[in-house]
Parts: C-alpha cells; structure tokens; sequence
C-alpha cells in the first residue's frame, strides 16, 4: 500500500506540473485514467479514484471562490480607509502587484 501512495503522489505530482506547463487542465476522468494506468488499477479502483479527483476540484473551486470573495471584501476595506488620491495610487500599485493567493490545495 505504501508503495501504490507514493507511485500516486508522484503521478499526480507530473499530472499537476504538466497542467501548469501547458495552461489547460485535463478532466478528472483524464487525470484519474492517468493514475489508474500508471498503478494498474482495475475498473473498481480507477472509479474511485475518479470520484476522489471530482471531489478534489469541487474543493479546490469552492476554496478559490472563497479566497476571492474575501480579496474583495479585503479590497473594499482598505478602499474604505484611503484618500481619493491615495485610492488612485493603491488601485496603479494592485495591478503592478496582484494579490498573492494564500489558499493553496493539495
């Protein structure tokens, strides 16, 4: 079992480099193939897994929108406190340096 959890972290860890690479992001039925191949799981097994990796982007998306809905609220706040000028030059500074993304997912 050891062994099958680590053949999966690295395969999962090639499958996330390569969608980073290429910019596109393959389907959970592609990824979850992947990995059933990769480890010569059977139809039951890859199934499962496919419905992990599903659970996994619900979880991932719904994070982001809430990272994103609490960037907004962040941003409001600080507008809130700002001059007219110093919204101006908050506003030139924020699209020079984008909001790092704290939520991260594994």
């Amino acid at each position: 079992m050891k062994i099958k959890s680590t053949l999966l972290t690295i395969v999962l860890s090639f499958s996330l480099l390569g969608v980073s690479l290429a910019d596109t992001v393959p389907s959970s039925s592609a990824v979850a193939r992947e990995i059933a191949n990769a480890l010569q799981l059977n139809e039951a097994e890859y199934l499962k897994i496919h419905k992990l990796e599903k659970a996994r982007r619900e979880e991932v998306r719904k994070n982001k929108a809430e990272e994103e809905a609490i960037n907004e609220k962040y941003m409001a706040a600080v507008m809130d406190l700002l001059t007219a000028d110093q919204k101006k030059a908050y506003i030139a500074f924020s699209k020079e340096h984008p909001m790092p993304q704290i939520a991260q997912t594994k």
